[in-house]
């Protein structure tokens, strides 16, 4: 069954993105999502097609019939974490299929004709490939990406479609690269300093890394409290038996 099910999942991608059925797109990727959790399937032979499925779903301009109002969003997401997961478990030195993947995020990324829809699953997708990815592809850009959202979020509206999904695509900046520079950049944060190395993110940037310092710095105690708690009963335990 399994080389109909990838076959199907392929021609459903492909169909459904022509008529922008998020539903099915939607159901399509968790059938691949099921096909990788199951440890007993051998997926190699089938990756030429659900990789280019996956992929489709991620950076396709678009996927749905209202994409001002439709949550593609989180089906670009989804799909990401499903490419993400692929590289983890079938990429080696022979089929470099990560590489291969980082490369098609990037040279999306790089092109200044994407859409923003396009533009916003190529950034989760080079997210989702971990830290250093991050630290390599998405971070020496933000300068450049926070000059082209502040041109659409500042200037005069043009289109909602294109504010609603650079609004999607700072968020996923924000997101994704605040954690990396908490451990890239030493305190204090200063929104100046931000603003000179990563212009219009800058401060907002900043503003996210002191957070996540904060979060940081709370959770450290907590654990610490939790692990005196845990050797407290234990030992009043051992202590009443």
């Amino acid at each position: 069954m399994l080389p109909r099910f990838s076959t199907f999942i392929s021609e459903g991608v492909r169909v459904n993105v022509v008529q922008n059925n998020l539903a099915l797109l939607i159901y399509l990727m968790r059938m691949v999502k099921a096909l990788m959790d199951n440890a007993t399937l051998y997926l190699e032979k089938y990756l030429h097609e659900l990789i280019p499925a996956v992929m489709t779903c991620i950076v396709s301009r678009q996927l749905c019939l209202r994409p001002d109002v439709d949550n593609h969003w989180a089906l670009r997401d989804f799909a990401a974490r499903l490419i993400a997961q692929i590289c983890k478990n079938f990429s080696t030195t022979t089929n470099n299929i990560q590489s291969r993947i980082t490369k098609t995020f990037t040279k999306s990324l790089v092109d200044d004709r994407t859409p923003w829809t396009t533009r916003y699953g190529s950034i989760a997708g080079l997210a989702e490939l971990g830290p250093d990815v991050i630290k390599t592809l998405i971070v020496p850009r933000l300068s450049v990406e926070g000059e082209r959202l502040r041109t659409v979020l500042e200037g005069p509206v043009i289109s909602n479609i294109d504010k609603i999904g650079a609004d999607h695509v700072q968020s996923l900046l924000l997101k994704h690269t605040a954690p990396v520079l908490v451990k890239l950049r030493t305190s204090p944060d200063v929104p100046d300093t931000y603003r000179t190395d990563y212009g219009f993110l800058g401060p907002t940037l900043c503003s996210h890394v002191m957070k996540a310092r904060a979060q940081s710095a709370l959770q450290g105690p907590q654990v610490n409290r939790t692990t005196l708690t845990v050797t407290q009963v234990t030992f009043g335990i051992i202590f009443w038996l």
